[in-house]
């Protein structure tokens, strides 16, 4: 026997429908009375549709701002050296082989095209691919390529193809020190907020895809799904990394190794071997004592431009300044060189006397304003002496750096 009931019915333990609303403008039934003995009990809110302390963030509009990468700046540096060093050993090579052009009489296969080449090669691995070694690998096909195409800038802007004109090498250094800016620049964005913090997270997820971690990448992942758990404005980002964090502390781990821990001890103890302090202070005093000395030629020139005597004569690169003039270039050249040559005697003078510190801070000064600056205008008036400048500047600021960090604990 099937007992039915009318709806309604409190027996049946269905909830009759809710009636429907009034439109004739009647007060509606005051909800705090009491309920009758045929009153219905009313549905229970869904606590589901009540956004809550843990209810995932509102956002009105899709985010489209830029983020910028965790592994920017190393990716950035890397293409910056690849950009350079190409360019320095393309002129080099050039220079040494007198110029040969590929491809007989009619046709002439510039280094540009294989730079243009490399360019298309990186876009493709880039759009192709999405290992972590895509990003250093793309880096290293953008910096040759780039530094290959822009070598030949001159041809380009000129309307006899003249590779040698002088407003080439001041274009090339000019975008050689914009991608250093770059480098600048992306170490100068703040971290920590939401979305940069889950970019990375997903992005170091790679490591977890292709197996067993390696404990430092694991050891920064854990630490960036921490941070990522306490962003309160971003609750549904926290939600994710929450349950995204005991999977990664659960993933297997290889074994910890360092791969080229022999090489660099070996380099270290070499380095202690070969270059102990007071060896390395000499050759870091020699080399700013001879580059400065050199690079005061600068305040010499600087002062026959500003006499403007007729006796003097000023011939650079086997092209004879018109007495009386002042070519804006040279000016600018030579008073550079004039406050480059000066800071580094000063930093030579500084290390004699064991002032540590104080030298290698005016050597590294000196460097830096020859190599974000004064090499500019150097470069146009002799490309090929602005090439060995730069080779020089960097090997000495190199060792000023390095000095820093072994001897004076400058980790900066």
């Amino acid at each position: 026997m099937t007992a039915t009931a009318e709806p309604g019915d409190p027996g049946t333990g269905q909830v009759a429908p809710a009636p429907a609303p009034d439109t004739t403008g009647a007060p509606a039934p005051d909800a705090t009375a009491a309920p009758g003995p045929d009153a219905t009990a009313a549905p229970a809110p869904d606590a589901s549709a009540a956004p809550g302390p843990d209810a995932p963030a509102t956002i009105p509009t899709r985010l489209r701002g830029p983020v910028v990468r965790d592994d920017a700046v190393q990716t950035v540096r890397l293409l910056a050296v690849a950009f350079g060093v190409t360019v320095v050993v393309t002129r080099l090579y050039l220079a040494l082989t007198g110029y040969p052009q590929i491809g007989g009489g009619e046709y002439h296969l510039a280094h540009a095209l294989w730079g243009g080449l490399l360019l298309l090669a990186g876009g493709v691995v880039a759009l192709l691919w999405s290992n972590r070694w895509v990003q250093p690998a793309t880096a290293v096909c953008v910096g040759v390529g780039s530094g290959l195409f822009v070598d030949e800038v001159g041809k380009f802007i000129t309307r006899r193809n003249d590779y040698f004109t002088p407003l080439a090498a001041p274009i090339i250094y000019s975008t050689f020190l914009a991608v250093l800016g770059v480098v600048v620049l992306a170490r100068r964005v703040p971290r920590g907020r939401p979305r940069e913090l889950a970019y990375a997270v997903v992005v170091r997820l790679k490591d977890l895809a292709d197996g067993p971690l390696r404990p430092p990448d694991r050891a920064v992942l854990l630490h960036d799904l921490d941070a990522l758990r306490a962003q309160r404005d971003r609750p549904d980002l926290a939600a994710l990394a929450g349950a995204v964090h005991p999977e990664v502390e659960a993933a297997p781990v290889e074994a910890p190794r360092d791969r080229l821990g022999t090489a660099r001890g070996a380099l270290a103890r070499a380095e202690r071997v070969l270059l102990p302090r007071w060896a390395h202070r000499l050759l870091l005093t020699a080399g700013s004592a001879v580059l400065g000395l050199l690079s005061l030629v600068g305040l010499a020139v600087l002062i026959a431009l500003l006499s403007a005597s007729p006796d003097v004569q000023i011939v650079l690169d086997d092209r004879a300044v018109a007495p009386g003039t002042r070519p804006p270039a040279l000016v600018l050249a030579s008073a550079g060189e004039a406050v480059v040559g000066v800071l580094l005697v000063l930093a030579a003078l500084a290390l004699l006397v064991g002032r540590d510190r104080v030298g290698t801070a005016l050597c590294r000064a000196g460097l830096v304003i020859a190599l974000a600056g004064v090499n500019v205008a150097l470069g146009y008036l002799d490309a090929e002496l602005v090439v060995v400048a730069v080779v020089v500047e960097l090997i000495l600021l190199v060792g000023a750096v390095r000095y820093r960090r072994r001897f004076l604990h400058d980790q900066a």
